[in-house]
């Protein structure tokens, strides 16, 4: 059964685009090398202007997944991560990781529905 995780990432809304960029274009495709799928990124459109929010939401295959990636942080010395890292220094201002369990809904799953 899939696991999913919601990234909740408050930014300097300065450099709101340049993450989404990062995002979707080197860390997206980045961590798709490691199997997991960004199923989309999304900002907040209405609220506070400062910070600016950003939602990613991906899917893993499960928990082991998600640890097998970070565990030693490999991911860390990839060209990719190195070329945003500093954007994120300086942009991030709170992150925070939520895991879900889908439960029904249109979105299709990358690693397969769970069996009721």
């Amino acid at each position: 059964m899939s696991i999913f995780m919601k990234a909740t990432l408050k930014v300097d809304a300065y450099l709101a685009n340049d993450v989404v960029d990062a995002l979707v274009n080197k860390l997206g495709p980045m961590f798709e090398d490691y199997g997991w799928k960004m199923h989309g990124c999304f900002i907040e459109r209405f609220g506070p202007v400062k910070p600016a929010v950003i939602i990613d939401l991906w899917e893993m295959e499960d928990m082991a997944h998600v640890e097998r990636v970070m565990k030693g942080d490999a991911y860390r010395s990839d060209p990719r991560y190195l070329e945003t890292k500093d954007l994120l220094k300086r942009a991030v201002l709170e992150e925070s990781l939520q895991f879900l369990e889908k439960r029904g809904g249109l979105m299709s799953s990358f690693y397969g529905e769970a069996q009721s």
